[in-house]
């Protein structure tokens, strides 16, 4: 018999949950490195920045846990949408576990005022697309899954030179005073970015969202290493890309933001900027072996890019959507 209940991570048990996480992961991403207990801990107790608060449920067969659903309450421009994840052990699938998960979790959905619920871990031709599209769900995004492989990557591909016009800065945690107003303009710049039929929007990038959102990083204890471009002369950032670490997996980058202002783009700003991050990482972090980032399949300029300095696709991905009315 299986019984579901809500899961708190600060006082449970991990072992069981991690190992349903590493099984499902090896069925359907198999060329991906597992999610270390530790991280997978870590992400619970604080879920990263910008994801809102959580909550979570667990399948049990016995004691076992065989299955978990976790919903992330997004908030700001989002504040509608449930993201919402159910993994099921792929020994045990296709036995109405995770239909009775999604049918646990509806009722903390509607008490948070959601009005759809998305799923952005959907690989593409898996046991999860199938369930989701059996259960109403359906595809709005396709994402390709990027990695850098530092040991597999020719190190000419992060030989770029600067544009002329432009001068290359970095820097770790908070952005200096001098160009935090234009770095927020610069972030904006992501909007141009396609969503497909998602609910989902970009923030609305100031100053302040600027401040909180480093704030919270620390808080959390990512590592933000921003590389941006300067246009010389009028002193404004041009371009960015971001990259976080956390002390938990210091072998692995989380690829955030790349944007490029649009009265900037067509210069090789967004190659230019990713290629020194590259290079930056590797000089203050030589341990670093993988960096992971996700493209909308339809931004196909970016794409370009990312292969350009040494990523190759691992996965298609699928982000799914589904009314909550619609949802019984």
């Amino acid at each position: 018999m299986v019984t579901i209940e809500r899961f708190d991570p600060a006082g449970a048990d991990l072992g069981g949950y991690h190992a349903v996480l590493v099984a499902s992961q090896a069925a359907d991403r198999p060329e991906e490195p597992p999610l270390p207990l530790a991280e997978v801990a870590g992400r619970l107790a604080k879920p990263l920045p910008g994801m809102g608060p959580a909550a979570h449920w667990v399948a049990r067969r016995g004691d076992d846990v065989v299955a978990f659903a976790g919903v992330h309450f997004l908030d700001a421009e989002n504040s509608g949408i449930g993201l919402t994840d159910v993994v099921v052990h792929p020994g045990i699938r296709r036995s109405g576990i995770g239909t009775a998960l999604l049918r646990a979790v509806l009722p903390e959905l509607r008490a948070r005022g959601r009005k759809s619920v998305e799923g952005w871990q959907v690989v593409a031709g898996s046991d999860g697309e199938r369930w989701a599209e059996a259960r109403g769900f359906r595809r709005v995004r396709t994402i390709e899954r990027l990695a850098l492989v530092v040991d597999e990557t020719d190190p000419a591909c992060w030989d770029v030179p600067v544009p002329p016009g432009y001068r290359l800065r970095r820097w770790a945690g908070a952005a200096p005073e001098d160009v935090l107003g234009s770095y927020a303009v610069a972030r904006g710049a992501i909007h141009d970015a396609p969503l497909g039929d998602s609910g989902f929007r970009w923030p609305e990038w100031t100053a302040e969202r600027v401040r909180a959102a480093e704030a919270e990083a620390r808080a959390q204890g990512l590592v933000q290493h921003l590389v941006v471009a300067v246009h010389e002369e009028t002193g404004t950032v041009a371009g960015l890309t971001e990259v976080c670490v956390h002390p938990r997996r210091p072998d692995w980058g989380y690829q955030r933001d790349t944007a490029v202002v649009a009265a900037h783009r067509g210069r090789g700003l967004g190659r230019c900027v990713k290629a020194d991050m590259v290079r930056w990482l590797l000089a203050e972090r030589p341990g670093l072996r993988w960096i992971s980032t996700n493209t909308g399949a339809e931004n196909t300029h970016m794409i370009r890019v990312n292969r350009e300095v040494g990523f190759v696709t691992q996965a298609a991905m699928i982000a799914v959507r589904q009314e909550l009315s619609r949802l019984v």
